[in-house]
């Protein structure tokens, strides 16, 4: 409440100094009003009133706004995993005419894949909503030069699930170029967070486990950008993905060797699940339309340690805490896991170099033309393929 007194306060000085290009910039950049489009204000009104009108007044306001944003944020513990700086915020607005123009481009009716399943007695079917191959062409090469990690790793993904593999990799590395140091211009980005997630998702589904180093690397960027999307977005879906995807690296049977060895991933997973399905009302609504029912895998977990109901006891005869307080510090935990692999990284410690990198995408490119089955079966998990 404080920090939305103190800008519309502002804003009114600004608009007192200059109405009429105040109500150019409202005319021209509306969406920055809008509730959840509000980390696009400062951008793009410093933007415009630096390049555009040129009025000293109203910067030297706009930079003490920027320097209040940044303090406020700074006054909060792990602002850097829990929080977006608005002062730092990028206007990447033109992200929403990329994705409106995939929604209008892909069919109204999904079309199913059947998922290989690890229940005996049930399936699992992916919805896979397709887009026309001339319309799809059309879209890539409007947006291919486009270096935007959300566009980049969305373009990947397409090839990925038309089984081009290859064809994807130039997307991903020049997305993930982008992302491996910190501070980085995508650190403060709605769009930008949910890009490198899905980037850092396609490549830990590529690369082999056996390359444990890079491996370890890869996961801990998707678990830091899937922990800071989760905390700060104000997309629903975005929130709930980030819930599911960090629920599935938790499960990974690589996470009892990177996640801290004091730390049980299964806990990690029984949380991520239940917040899957109660982070907001549309999370809700999906898990239970869709019928994933993420609260029950949580909940299931928690009774057996297993995803599936047996008869050998679980983790509410292991733990002495009860189910809700498991929740409860396990989601707090995950924050102070993604600090600590944000340290590392800006340590060098955990850091993907501009070598591990080259080496990386020798590795895949290898996979791709030389393992193109394994591959396959390790990102999409058919059943089967045509």
């Amino acid at each position: 409440m404080e920090d939305n007194y103190y800008i519309k306060t502002l804003l009114e000085k600004i608009e007192s100094a200059d109405p009429k290009s105040f109500s150019q910039f409202a005319h021209e950049h509306p969406i920055c009003f809008q509730e959840k489009k509000g980390n696009w204000l400062f951008p793009m009104m410093f933007d415009f009133y630096v390049n555009k009108i040129h009025n000293e007044y109203i910067i030297s306001l706009l930079k003490e706004l920027g320097l209040y944003l940044h303090n406020k944020c700074k006054n909060y513990e792990m602002s850097e995993i829990t929080m977006i700086d608005r002062s730092l915020c990028i206007d990447d607005s033109f992200v929403d005419n990329y994705v409106l123009k995939v929604q209008n481009a892909q069919n109204d009716k999904p079309k199913f894949k059947d998922l290989n399943s690890p229940w005996r007695t049930r399936g699992i079917s992916l919805a896979l909503y397709e887009i026309p191959t001339f319309v799809l062409n059309s879209i890539i090469f409007e947006f291919k030069d486009t270096e935007h990690p959300y566009i980049l790793a969305d373009i990947a993904g397409m090839y990925m699930y038309g089984q081009k593999f290859e064809e994807g990799l130039n997307y991903l590395y020049r997305s993930i170029n982008q992302l491996t140091m910190f501070p980085n211009r995508y650190w403060n980005s709605d769009y930008g967070l949910a890009g490198a997630a899905n980037t850092f998702r396609l490549l830990l589904l590529m690369c082999p486990k056996n390359h444990m180093e890079l491996y370890r690397k890869i996961y801990s960027y998707d678990y830091l950008y899937l922990t800071k999307l989760a905390c700060t977005t104000n997309d629903e879906i975005f929130q709930q993905e980030a819930y599911v995807n960090r629920a599935s690296i938790a499960m990974d049977s690589m996470a009892r060797y990177i996640i801290p060895i004091n730390i049980n991933p299964d806990l990690l997973y029984i949380s991520d699940m239940y917040f899957a399905h109660y982070c907001n009302e549309l999370a809700t609504q999906i898990s239970i339309s869709s019928g994933w029912k993420y609260n029950m895998k949580s909940l299931t977990y928690y009774q057996h340690a297993s995803i599936k109901p047996n008869d050998t006891g679980g983790y509410v005869d292991i733990e002495e805490k009860t189910y809700n307080e498991i929740v409860s510090a396990k989601h707090e935990q995950a924050k102070s896991i993604a600090l600590l692999f944000y340290t590392g990284i800006c340590a060098e410690d955990g850091k993907l170099t501009s070598r591990n990198i080259e080496s990386l995408f020798k590795i895949l490119q290898y996979e791709c033309r030389y393992n193109y089955k394994e591959t396959r079966n390790r990102v999409l998990n058919f059943k089967s393929y045509k």
